[in-house]
């Protein structure tokens, strides 16, 4: 059985406790949001491939250039796709190949998302433990005042 041991802390350790879990929280919740906005833009990903594939050859499609800004295209093989490598990278794979890839990084990134959110459950508690160690020494000190 593991023995709990009680650690004492100065009011000042605690303060920066307190502060380093606030840090830390902030850089959880970044990667959250970049984890579901990865998320996100898999799935419009993977629901465009199945647009394309239920389309026809030399069908007009519109085609998202970002920020808001669409072309009008025409589509050459609703079989085939080129998908980046990185660094400007394109191979050419089929729409079955790229929704299977689709699928396994939605899977990777909804693991990374699970971790994530286990990680702010422990910072939160964290936070709420040193948050109940102030209010508490505060109440002592003042007190101790009277």
């Amino acid at each position: 059985m593991t023995e709990k041991k009680q650690v004492k802390l100065t009011g000042q350790q605690v303060l920066q406790a307190y502060g380093a879990e606030q840090a830390k929280l902030q850089v959880v919740q970044q990667r959250r949001q970049s984890l579901q906005q990865l998320m996100g833009e898999t799935i419009a990903g993977e629901q465009s491939l199945k647009e394309v594939e239920k389309s026809s050859k030399d069908q007009k499609i519109m085609v998202s250039l970002g920020a808001g800004v669409y072309a009008e295209a025409k589509l050459e093989s609703n079989k085939n796709v080129k998908t980046g490598l990185g660094g400007g990278v394109l191979i050419n794979t089929t729409v079955e190949k790229a929704l299977k890839e689709l699928a396994k990084r939605k899977e990777e990134i909804q693991k990374d998302l699970d971790a994530v959110q286990q990680e702010e459950t422990v910072v939160l508690q964290n936070l709420n433990n040193l948050g109940l160690a102030i209010e508490s020494a505060r109440k002592k000190a003042q007190q101790s005042e009277e």
